[in-house]
């Protein structure tokens, strides 16, 4: 089908077609014509001129975790990078050369073994691909930055099929935009990450009764306002996590839970930490010295694969009261018991004055929302409406526009273009134009034809 091809060529009447068809969301239900299964860099260059040839819709799968499914088209060609999955650590020049299709699971022991670490997915089945091509935004981003800072350089397929070897002082424009302008630029077959000494971290969850969440949130806000960058937290308002040592009334019920995660050389007995467990009356308390790895997997069965997802993000100035209370009242509406309300802080390395000139716009933002709907079965009408619904009673926080990484499925145009501001999008589309003028690669939620 394409002469010369190494890797697998999968059409819709092949007996595993569904299989390989299938992404982490089961509410995209796109049906591609062609999925192929690259072995190297020379694989995505053919698929590429097989696509453009015959003017078919061309994206890009990585394997990993995409709420809007923007991996998968209607009767398109899916470069499927999911073979690409080497890993070579340099640790004396602290740089790893990770394939595409490496997920955060694979990467992360591979890192540890040498002592080191980079920012990567709060989930371990998250992939490194659409992760540091987005926002990437991880728990030790308040420490070392977004997973785009870190990004060195790239091996990138063009649309006229070059294999392009992308840096600081190769491509500039080019690699100026991979680190954080998501997709529709090129294909990614390996990324240079820049890696830090891994200190072995002070991790756990505090669970709070969902209706304390006011004051305990609150008084977090207040405790780390000046917190130290290798200081992270999270507030989400989600379903009991199923641990026994919970009181029976709140098993199966919403709860708040705040993840809680440092690299501080004092260990649980950080200041911050100790005035973190002292909020409030927590029904369980697990911070204790964590292995890396452990805690990155640690949150992996609250994203489940084969069901369904829908989304709803926001950057935001700060969080206020009623914010707080309207999560409350809304996860208590939720149909499922995975869905959630998210924030997570910003600050430190993000906003440093010295932080590196990317597409990434809300360096300026506090916190990042997250609105998350889950179902198993149905049209998710309802649950659809409930993230719409919760992220409209954050809108008055808003900082001007949403996660690139977490976009919902069908949002508007407007929604997609606003996860940049207007300077960066007119500078990512006149390198759209210029490295894709034909527009080979289905254009990126934030390119307006």
């Amino acid at each position: 089908m394409i002469k010369g091809f190494k890797g697998r060529l999968i059409a819709p009447g092949d007996a595993d077609y569904a299989g390989h068809r299938r992404i982490w969301n089961e509410a995209v239900r796109a049906r591609p014509a062609l999925l192929a299964r690259c072995a190297d860099a020379d694989d995505v260059a053919l698929a590429i001129g097989h696509a453009h040839g015959r003017g078919l819709p061309l994206t890009v799968r990585a394997g990993g975790h995409n709420f809007a499914g923007r991996s998968l088209a209607d009767g398109g060609v899916v470069i499927d990078v999911r073979d690409l999955n080497g890993i070579a650590v340099d640790p004396e020049r602290r740089i790893a050369r990770l394939g595409a299709g490496l997920r955060w699971g694979r990467v992360d022991p591979a890192l540890q073994k040498h002592g080191l670490a980079t920012t990567g997915g709060s989930v371990s089945k998250v992939g490194v691909a659409g992760f540091t091509l987005g926002t990437g935004l991880g728990w030790l981003g308040r420490l070392h930055g977004l997973a785009g800072d870190n990004l060195t350089g790239a091996t990138v397929v063009t649309a006229d099929g070059a294999v392009r070897d992308v840096g600081p002082h190769a491509d500039p424009d080019l690699y100026w935009a991979l680190r954080g302008a998501g997709t529709g630029l090129g294909v990614v077959t390996e990324f240079r990450m820049r890696l830090f000494p891994l200190v072995r971290p002070a991790t756990g969850m505090l669970v709070h009764r969902l209706e304390d969440a006011h004051e305990v949130l609150w008084r977090v806000v207040e405790a780390t306002a000046e917190a130290p960058a290798h200081l992270n937290w999270a507030a989400v308002l989600t379903g009991a996590p199923p641990v026994p040592a919970l009181p029976d009334d709140v098993q199966g019920r919403p709860v708040f839970l705040v993840p809680v995660f440092s690299t501080g050389p004092d260990g649980v007995d950080d200041p911050y930490v100790r005035a973190l467990r002292r909020i409030g009356r927590p029904l369980l308390d697990t911070i204790a010295p964590t292995d890396f790895c452990a805690f990155q997997t640690s949150t992996d069965d609250a994203a489940p694969d084969g069901t369904h997802w829908d989304v709803r993000s926001e950057w935001l100035t700060r969080l206020d009261g009623p914010a707080i209370d309207h999560a409350a009242a809304m996860i208590e509406e939720a149909s499922s018991p995975l869905s959630e309300f998210l924030f997570r802080p910003l600050g430190g390395a993000i906003a440093a004055p010295d932080a590196p000139d990317t597409p990434f716009s809300y360096r300026h933002a506090a916190f990042m929302t997250e609105v998350i709907a889950n179902w198993t079965t149905g049209d998710g009408a309802a649950e659809r409406a409930w993230t719409d619904k919760g992220l409209s009673g954050l809108m008055h926080l808003s900082a001007g526009g949403p996660d690139v990484n977490h976009l919902g499925l069908d949002e508007e145009a407007s929604r997609a273009q606003a996860a940049y501001s207007p300077a960066t999008r007119a500078r990512l589309a006149r390198i759209k134009s210029s490295y894709d003028p034909a527009g080979t690669f289905t254009s990126p939620p934030w390119f307006a034809c």
